[in-house]
């Protein structure tokens, strides 16, 4: 009776349950930043040697048991695969070659990665808000902006060759990359960050009698690594103010109050007020410390035409936002509105920094 139940055991289940969608997702966001920082770790190619590396050998990725031993894994750039494959450094104590062992070379023509499905990046260098971290002075609130690059994606080819002289050994680790790669990629985590890793292609280098007439096999596995560069030198962190007033004085007979433009950046967002007092001159231009998104334009009073040119460029005119109004730092943002001359505009820009 124990026989037949013990026959069906496993002990090997994974009970505990996944998250999947949007509390898959927050998870994998939390795991990037879960580094005591309010930036994440930096992603460079040497990074990515090691992750993949490191799958290799790991007992939850490809790494291969015989009677017990682990099978060691040697990683070689190509010009030491040429030299390793010429004088076979592997071997025993009575400098005897020993099998089996597993090698990992990384091909070093890089290509433009297809990380993004094949998208671009925006051109300029650009920044974007990663984090928004509430400070103090002792007088005033504020917030300070971690920003972050875009990452640069690259596409990174890997050989994984398995030396042995049992097929029994080649059988075992072939099961196991057709397991991992049964939906075509497996993930693997490159200082926090998920990259996907595709299997290209299976080819046999053949059955080969050459240490000391001893017969051997290799098998070939041909891997790609959609991962990106995020260098830590591109990082920035901006200080930035709770609330700020910027006035402008026109010095003109005819024209005697001034023009009051409000920024407010928070946590919450950032909020643009402008009021162009009676009498006042109807435009001026102000250069952006920010990259923020405007979403809405609302309480508009005694206007009616507004228009918004960023860079000498008219980006909006009119007082109906359909879509978003973006402004990056240092753009030149120029602001012109129709109103009665004897009466106080206003309105208001709502949305977020990015």
């Amino acid at each position: 009776m124990s026989k037949i139940l013990n026959k069906g055991w496993r002990n090997n289940i994974n009970i505990v349950p996944q998250k999947i969608g949007p509390e898959r997702r927050q998870e994998i966001l939390d795991g990037i930043a879960d580094n005591g920082a309010f930036l994440p770790r930096g992603v460079l190619i040497e990074d990515m040697d090691g992750s993949v590396l490191e799958f290799i050998e790991d007992t939850k990725g490809l790494a291969l048991s015989v009677d017990g031993i682990k099978v060691p894994v040697i990683f070689l750039t190509l010009q030491k695969w040429t030299e390793f494959s010429k004088t076979w450094q592997t071997s025993d104590e009575y400098k005897n070659i020993q099998l089996p062992f597993i090698t990992l070379v990384r091909k070093p023509d890089i290509q433009q990665g297809q990380n993004q499905s094949g998208l671009w990046n925006i051109p300029g260098n650009r920044t974007y808000t990663y984090y928004k971290v509430p400070t103090w002075d002792g007088v005033r609130e504020g917030i300070d902006l971690y920003k972050i690059p875009q990452p640069t994606a690259v596409d990174i080819f890997y050989e994984v060759r398995l030396f042995t002289n049992k097929m029994k050994d080649l059988n075992k680790f072939s099961l196991t990359v057709q397991k991992m790669f049964q939906s075509r990629q497996a993930y693997i985590s490159v200082n926090g960050h998920p990259m996907p890793l595709h299997i290209e292609s299976i080819g046999g280098e053949g059955e080969i009698d050459d240490f000391e007439n001893r017969r051997y096999y290799i098998q070939l596995y041909e891997f790609k690594l959609l991962g990106y560069i995020l260098d830590e030198e591109d990082f920035e962190v901006m200080p930035t103010i709770n609330r700020s007033i910027v006035m402008m004085e026109v010095d003109e007979s005819l024209l005697i109050s001034n023009i009051i433009f409000e920024p407010l950046i928070n946590v919450n967002g950032a909020t643009f007020t402008f009021d162009f007092k009676a009498k006042s001159e109807t435009q001026f231009t102000f250069i952006s410390q920010y990259d923020i998104s405007f979403t809405q334009l609302i309480d508009i009073t005694n206007i009616t035409r507004i228009v918004i040119t960023i860079n000498g460029v008219i980006i909006f005119d009119g007082t109906i936002l359909t879509t978003p109004i973006v402004i990056y730092q240092n753009d030149s943002v120029n602001i012109r509105v129709y109103k009665p001359f004897y009466s106080d505009g206003i309105f208001r820009l709502i949305g977020s920094t990015i």
